[in-house]
């Protein structure tokens, strides 16, 4: 297995890892004997394509592997699949595209409403009528039946042999508030479901008392109580060590409820007998949507357990704002078609600088996806220009042509030019000193993280002063931070000093985006300062938490950025001793426990 943080058997026959580590493999193919090996890539879950944040990775895993290695792409939610095999096809060499509607394990899509749990649709697949009758009687009566709860579902699965199941609620506070209020219930013993027989407690208790011995804090953890219960939640605001822990448990059938968000949903492995989704719609900036039926296919998708159940159950519950006719809308929606999130970065530019010439380089960025889009796009336009008589019209449609035809190249172009401005590159595309080392960096920021590197802005920093900046570096954001506990971003009386240098060189490289109309980030936070440094200085994660009001698996990414970015500072080449030995001592600073806890 190959991570940013884990190697384990880098020589086996099959190796486990990330996109982003294969992709940086295939820069420097010459020199790892992991690609000279390779026979086949496995590209599950391949609709991360789309993601803003991770899609151009995964195209150029496809771009870049050589034709003697044979992809495998998986997913179950494309809604354009001819489109994808047809792209592979002009890449990478012949595709063939293979569709099975049929699930290993069938699934039953159910609803429970204010009359109970019923099957949503008939044997042909068409909305069962008397829940159709049931939905327009509510219509016309005011009140009635309440809607169904949380325990009163969990009790109805449990007596229908229906677990274990996730539920998905769509916010952390909710699977939060979901576990707490389940729990206390649990421990009513007038209402005590008993979700684990006998057996099952025993085998939990062991599990538990080893990964206590592997994660000391585990004992105070407040989901500890739940655990031994046999329910737990899981989100992105968890401690990692402790999303592993559940996932294993649930894994291991020993924990039958999970209060999940859709992330659950997404590239872990954790199938189930059944899953309840709470509403068909979630919270966005301007109100609320409906889900789309990729979300929903990926949430209901994890019910039924190959090989151990003969039946799947996806569990819909009414609310007051949605009812079976939206449901059994959403059940026989298409999923999302798969459109391309490439685009060029600094890390990409200087990457294909030391294994191609310009010309090369314009050759694979336009066998992109996006840029295979785009020519179809100008394949439409100029269909209709054939039936336009107006010259302007023409004129203006062929303009949107020429514009399209630059889609990507054009931002690789200006990546480039900033590049070169910075002394990375020369003008004949060859990397200088400074970019050799630069294109070993990684991560959203590294053009900001040479340029200090390379102007000596972090040589006088001391261990502590030094993790409160590589926190600032980081793209991750803070939900939310106590007011009164933003201490100023003067940690020291160094950092008003450094700041103006940091500052400086930041203006730089954004004038010289906006300059080139690049667009890029250039993540820099200040409020992240104060809670590196604090961090450094304190070895209390419970005192370090309730200063920093936030979930403790946002704590846990920032920090584990910033001591990613002091990694990449100590193993520098071209650094001062005392920096590398500053930039060391202030990783494992940040990098102690839980920050680096993992569960075996």
């Amino acid at each position: 297995m190959l991570t940013g943080d884990i190697s384990i058997n880098r020589d086996a026959d099959i190796i486990v890892l990330t996109t982003e580590i294969f992709r940086n493999i295939l820069y420097k193919s010459e020199e790892d004997p992991i690609l000279q090996r390779t026979a086949f890539l496995v590209l599950d879950e391949c609709h991360y394509m789309k993601d803003p944040d991770r899609g151009t990775v995964w195209e150029e895993c496809i771009i870049y592997s050589g034709s003697d290695i044979q992809i495998i792409s998986l997913s179950a939610t494309i809604g354009n699949p001819e489109k994808l095999c047809d792209w592979m096809t002009s890449v990478h060499g012949e595709t063939e595209l293979i569709i099975s509607n049929e699930r290993p394990v069938p699934l039953n899509y159910m609803f429970f409403g204010r009359e109970g749990l019923k099957p949503i649709t008939d044997k042909k697949g068409n909305l069962q009528k008397a829940l159709l009758k049931t939905h327009f009687e509510h219509k016309k009566t005011k009140g009635g039946k309440p809607f169904p709860k949380i325990a009163e579902i969990i009790q109805e699965l449990r007596t229908k042999d229906m677990l274990p199941c996730i539920y998905f609620l769509f916010s952390r506070r909710g699977c939060e508030e979901a576990l707490k209020k389940f729990t206390n219930i649990q421990r009513n013993k007038t209402v005590k479901l008993n979700l684990l027989n006998l057996r099952e407690k025993e085998l939990l208790k062991k599990e538990l008392k080893k990964a206590c011995e592997e994660i000391p804090w585990l004992l105070t953890h407040p989901h500890y109580r739940s655990l031994k219960e046999g329910i737990a939640c899981h989100h992105a605001g968890l401690l990692p060590a402790l999303k592993f822990l559940i996932e294993r448990l649930f894994q291991l059938n020993l924990i039958k409820v999970v209060f999940a968000t859709e992330t659950l949903a997404a590239g872990i492995n954790m199938p189930a007998r059944s899953t309840v989704i709470s509403q068909i719609s979630k919270r966005i900036d301007m109100g609320h949507r409906l889900l789309t039926g990729t979300e929903f296919q990926q949430m209901s998708g994890r019910a039924g357990r190959r090989g151990l159940d003969s039946i799947g159950y996806a569990i819909i519950i009414e609310t007051p704002f949605e009812g079976v006719l939206e449901i059994f809308q959403l059940i026989t929606s298409p999923v999302d078609e798969l459109h391309s999130a490439f685009t060029s970065n600094y890390t990409m530019v200087l990457n294909l600088a030391g294994m191609c010439t310009f010309k090369e380089a314009e050759e694979l960025i336009t066998l992109s996806f996006a840029r295979y889009e785009k020519l179809e796009e100008i394949k439409k336009i100029e269909e209709e220009i054939k039936h336009i008589h107006g010259w302007k019209k023409k004129e203006k449609r062929l303009k949107r042509i020429e514009e399209l035809k630059q889609i990507p190249w054009s931002d690789f172009q200006k990546a480039t030019k900033i590049l070169e401005h910075f002394g990375y590159l020369t003008k004949d595309f060859f990397l200088t000193e400074k970019g050799k080392w630069a294109a070993e960096l990684r991560g959203d920021n590294i053009l900001f993280l040479a340029e200090l590197l390379d102007r000596k802005a972090l040589d006088k920093m001391n261990p502590y002063e030094l993790c409160g900046i590589a926190c600032t570096l980081t793209s991750y954001e803070l939900r939310k931070l106590k007011a009164n506990d933003l201490l100023s971003w003067a940690v020291s009386e160094n950092t008003v000093l450094f700041m103006k240098d940091i500052y400086s060189i930041m203006k730089e490289i954004i004038s010289m985006q906006q300059t080139t109309e690049f667009k890029a980030s250039l993540p820099f936070n200040t409020k992240h300062l104060s809670l590196g440094f604090d961090w450094a200085t304190m070895n209390n994660w419970g005192d370090f938490t309730k200063k920093y009001l936030s979930d403790e698996g946002d704590l846990v990414k920032i920090l584990k950025q910033g001591a990613s970015t002091l990694k990449q500072i100590y193993s520098c080449p071209n650094i001062s001793e005392e920096l590398k030995i500053n930039a060391e001592e202030a990783y494992n600073l940040i990098y102690k426990s839980p920050i680096k806890d993992e569960i075996v």
